[in-house]
């Protein structure tokens, strides 16, 4: 899924857009939620590296679903911030999902790690 996003330094952090397609669906008609999980967990561990150029992978991920994203709502946008403005080794961060119309259908947090693995790209 990776591929379908594209990370941008923009406030509230790091930005990105998603446009759901059949190839998302859950519940007839609706992005399946792990979808939406999937995209916010991206955003969000793209974060460090967005803002300090740095790999982070998720330790925690908690979500809350506030309410369905429709199939044929369009853009999606997606953002991530985090608490302190710093680069941390551990950082914990926010993200939510939010509909063409501005309202949150998502919102998540979690705790992600700088990694050891990889190299500077």
């Amino acid at each position: 899924m990776r591929g379908e996003l594209r990370f941008l330094a923009e406030p509230p952090g790091c930005v990105a857009v998603a446009r759901p397609g059949e190839q998302h669906q859950g519940a007839p008609g609706f992005v399946h939620g792990g979808v939406a999980a999937t995209w916010l967990d991206e955003t969000m561990a793209a974060l460090g590296y967005v803002l300090d150029r740095v790999h982070c992978v998720t330790a925690t991920l908690n979500l809350r679903y506030r309410r369905p994203v429709p199939l044929d709502v369009g853009e999606v946008r997606l953002e991530a911030w985090r608490d302190r403005p710093e680069s941390r080794r551990r950082q914990k961060v926010h993200g939510r999902l939010l509909l063409p119309d501005g309202s949150v259908a998502v919102e998540a947090s979690g705790i992600f790690v700088q990694s050891r693995l990889g190299g500077d790209d």
